[in-house]
């Protein structure tokens, strides 16, 4: 994977492009209709009908980029944390919705277990934005007691959604969403969530963490790191990320691009 040095996005690249949003605030677009949760528990299923799909002609992201992004074998399961809303349609690509934060494009392919694209493969994403939040949540990043809450779901109290999208793969299983580099919060590395349906069947859901040379760039720009109370965890210290994936990040027209394989056993 590229090495973040002095090519690397300068601080006023790395926020450029985005709506200004003070420190500790956020912008988001208002509750439209979130999509029908079809069942509960631990691993949710959403109503998948209407999900728009994601268009090829606007790719970031290239083939090559995913033949580093992770071997092509089985995705492993991890948890799906509190935080999951099967989020309304009207997003599409641009999910970060006015958010400040590093520009990022998150560009995910969903393979089977040959290998081979899984064409219209629903993938539901979600991250918290630059400073811990996630939408949806009035949650306070900088508490010490969210690591113990990470396993149980929380039902939306806050009627904004951003950073949240979904998708249908195209005939390459690429989906890609334009969004911003997550910030962190109490108890978790840092990391974005995925989920993957084949109809409303939910086949994977997991998360993927970033590579830590990256971090120390990012969270040195004040909106990430000024005034937090929480402590960022390693990697190494995160045991639900070690589960999950690795998103490979590189520099690409003024913005940072991940990627990650998804398998799924069809």
């Amino acid at each position: 994977m590229k090495q973040p040095g002095k090519s690397a996005l300068t601080r006023r690249g790395m926020l450029t492009g985005m709506a200004s949003v003070g420190i500790g605030t956020a912008a988001g677009s208002a509750l439209a209709a979130d999509r029908p949760m079809i069942s509960g528990g631990s691993i949710s299923g959403c109503e998948n009908a209407g999900v728009a799909a994601s268009e090829m002609s606007g790719r970031i992201a290239t083939p090559a980029n995913f033949a580093r992004a992770g071997r092509c074998e089985l995705s492993r399961d991890t948890v799906e944390g509190p935080y999951f809303i099967c989020t309304d349609t009207m997003n599409a690509r641009n999910i970060a919705q006015g958010v400040m934060g590093t520009p990022m494009t998150l560009s995910l392919r969903v393979t089977d277990q040959a290998c081979g694209p899984v064409p219209g493969a629903i993938v539901d994403v979600w991250q918290c934005d630059a400073r811990g939040n996630y939408s949806g949540h009035a949650v306070n990043p900088d508490s010490p007691n969210l690591a113990r809450q990470r396993g149980r779901r929380r039902e939306p109290d806050v009627p904004t959604r951003f950073l949240r999208g979904v998708l249908a793969a195209g005939a390459d299983g690429i989906v890609e969403f334009d969004a911003i580099y997550p910030g962190f919060y109490g108890g978790r590395a840092v990391h974005t969530h995925y989920k993957v349906h084949v109809g409303n069947t939910a086949f994977l859901t997991s998360q993927a963490l970033y590579p830590e040379e990256w971090h120390d760039r990012i969270f040195n720009c004040p909106l990430y790191s000024e005034g937090r109370g929480a402590r960022r965890v390693l990697n190494a210290d995160d045991s639900f990320g070690r589960s999950g994936g690795l998103f490979t990040v590189r520099e690409r027209g003024g913005r940072l691009l991940a990627t990650v394989n998804l398998s799924i056993r069809t």
